[in-house]
């Protein structure tokens, strides 16, 4: 009798645990764990034909940095929001004018921001988890990679010559003068930096000197034109009048 009531209870013992621990598993499985970098894909998608600085967004990269603070990037400037979930979704603490942003973890691991009232298309941003690693943010790869990045031909004198031109999604670039880095404007002054407003990239050289330029790329002709800007002025933001035709590129 004694050896029954010994082995009852420890079959007891065992379902006790393993419903606890089925449990718990069901818990941590309707908790999805945020962690990583994930850009905005909404932004992104609109982009390619227009000038990103005047494309609204609320933010263009959230970095989870732990289960209750996020880093957000709103172009040259950043952040680090609080977070919490409520219900079967989630909020940015005080995102924007002392208010709270929902969001939400879809089924395919994206993230949906309710951001749909700061942007100008009226269309919440949809953010996908960064594939790069690495860097402090990603959101600039991505857009180069949307905007620029890709081989290029050097026409010179209206003949093609054998020079290969190649913008690295990294922000670096190869054949072209002496420059060795770019970075292409999406937000802050620089988006004024030329009159009219156009898009517009920095390059940087050997010497670690930059130049500014204004850029359009013609997709259906497959050519980027790159042109010379004014020179700035003293005690004048940006202005500066786009002139000459300086590199045209075919792809």
């Amino acid at each position: 009798m004694k050896s029954i009531n010994h082995f009852i209870y420890q079959i007891t013992i065992l379902f006790v645990t393993g419903f606890l621990f089925l449990s718990c598993n069901k818990t941590k499985d309707d908790t999805p764990v945020l962690s990583g970098k994930f850009v905005n894909q909404t932004y992104l998608q609109q982009i390619p034909d227009s000038i990103p600085g005047l494309v609204s967004a609320y933010c263009y990269e959230m970095n989870f940095i732990s289960s209750d603070s996020v880093k957000i990037l709103y172009g040259f400037e950043d952040a680090t929001l609080g977070y919490k979930r409520e219900g079967s979704h989630y909020v940015l603490l005080n995102a924007l004018q002392n208010n709270d942003i929902p969001f939400e973890i879809n089924e395919n691991g994206t993230i949906t921001l309710a951001d749909s009232s700061w942007n100008a298309s009226h269309e919440n941003s949809v953010f996908s988890k960064s594939t790069i690693s690495g860097n402090d943010w990603d959101f600039a790869n991505y857009l180069n990679q949307r905007m620029i990045a890709g081989e290029y031909n050097l026409l010179k004198k209206d003949q093609t010559v054998s020079q290969k031109v190649e913008f690295h999604p990294n922000g670096t670039v190869t054949g072209l003068e002496n420059f060795t880095s770019y970075i292409v404007c999406y937000s802050g002054d620089c988006v004024q930096e030329t009159y009219p407003v156009a898009n517009n990239i920095t390059f940087t050289n050997d010497k670690k000197e930059t130049f500014v330029y204004a850029f359009n790329l013609e997709r259906k002709n497959k050519i980027l034109k790159i042109y010379n800007v004014e020179n700035p002025v003293p005690d004048i933001k940006g202005q500066r009048a786009i002139k000459e035709l300086a590199f045209e590129l075919h792809f």
